[in-house]
């Protein structure tokens, strides 16, 4: 976006992510361990956002790519055993983004 190039989008678009900000990550993990014992911490957030909306944030040009075969149309994050040790994610990707251009550049 800061080059003024489309971003693309494999379509349908409507793919979705729980985006976690790196120090959220990095919280988790630190929290997990030293106090968590044993498996399925999961660390993340709990917004999942369309890879297209995601696009749209940065209010430029979308460049739409074919559908591409074994795509994941969603991914979910079981994080409750990471949350009953007191974690819970800082940052929102629509406010970091909204940061990011505010701050770095304009959307050509």
């Amino acid at each position: 976006m800061k080059n003024g190039i489309p971003l693309p989008v494999v379509s349908p678009g409507t793919q979705q992510r729980n985006f976690t900000h790196i120090h959220d990550i990095i919280s988790g993990l630190v929290l997990v361990g030293e106090n968590g014992l044993g498996d399925q911490f999961g660390i993340g957030s709990p917004d999942a956002v369309s890879i297209l909306e995601v696009a749209e944030l940065f209010g430029g040009k979308i460049e739409m790519l074919p559908e591409r075969r074994g795509n994941r149309l969603s991914a979910d994050v079981i994080d409750q055993k990471t949350r009953q040790l007191g974690w819970a994610p800082k940052h929102n990707l629509k406010d970091y983004i909204s940061n990011l251009r505010a701050n770095n550049w304009s959307a050509k």
